[in-house]
C-alpha cells in the first residue's frame, strides 16, 4: 500500500515537471519580465483544502533562499464531528524560474511534519509524522496578489492521501 502511494506521488512529479519542461521554449536567453520569485523574497498563502470529508484551512510561509529554492511552512487544520486535525509542516520547493512564462511561477517540493490528532466522534486516526511531495503554481494576478494551487501526495501516516489547496499569495 505505502508503495503504491510512493509510486503515484513519484508519478504525479515526473508528470508535472515534464509538462512544465515541454512548455519551456527550445533556447531561452532571458527570463521573463513578469517572474517573481527572486532571492531574499517572502510569500503569505492564506489557503483551503479541497477534499470531499471536510474542509481544511490554514496558510503556507515561504521564504526565498535562492533564485529557485524556497523553504518555509504550512499549517492546515480540519475539524469535524467533534474531531480535529491539525497538520504543520516544514516546506521546501524548487521554483522553475527560468521558464519564459509570464506571470506564472511553477514548482514542486516535499513537506514533512507531525499530523496533531484529537480524537473524537468515532474517526479512528492517531498522531505522528507525515512526508507530502507536491506540486504547485502561482499566477500573478498583479504585482501584489496570485492565485495559487498546490497537488499533494501524503505518503507516510495515518492522514496521507492525495488533496489540493487553493490560496491567495501576497508578498511580503
Amino acid at each position: 500500500m505505502k508503495i503504491n502511494k510512493i509510486l503515484v506521488a513519484l508519478l504525479i512529479v515526473v508528470v508535472c515537471s515534464s509538462l512544465a519542461l515541454s512548455a519551456a521554449p527550445k533556447k531561452i536567453v532571458k527570463k521573463a519580465p513578469f517572474v517573481y520569485f527572486h532571492k531574499g523574497d517572502s510569500f503569505l498563502t492564506p489557503q483551503i483544502g479541497l477534499n470531499s470529508w471536510a474542509i481544511p484551512f490554514g496558510a503556507n510561509f515561504e521564504y526565498a533562499v535562492t533564485e529557485n529554492i524556497g523553504v518555509g511552512g504550512t499549517v492546515m487544520a480540519w475539524f469535524w464531528s467533534g474531531a480535529s486535525v491539525i497538520l504543520p509542516s516544514v516546506d521546501a520547493a524548487y521554483h522553475f524560474t527560468k521558464l519564459a512564462v509570464e506571470k506564472l511561477d511553477l514548482f514542486g517540493g516535499v513537506g514533512v511534519g507531525f499530523a496533531i490528532y484529537n480524537a473524537g466522534g468515532g474517526i479512528s486516526g492517531s498522531s505522528g509524522i507525515y512526508i507530502s511531495p507536491f506540486v504547485a503554481g502561482r499566477y500573478w494576478l498583479t504585482k501584489k496578489m496570485a492565485i495559487s494551487l498546490r497537488l499533494n501526495v501524503g505518503i507516510i501516516g495515518d492522514w496521507s492521501g492525495v488533496g489540493g489547496l487553493l490560496g491567495v499569495t501576497f508578498p511580503l
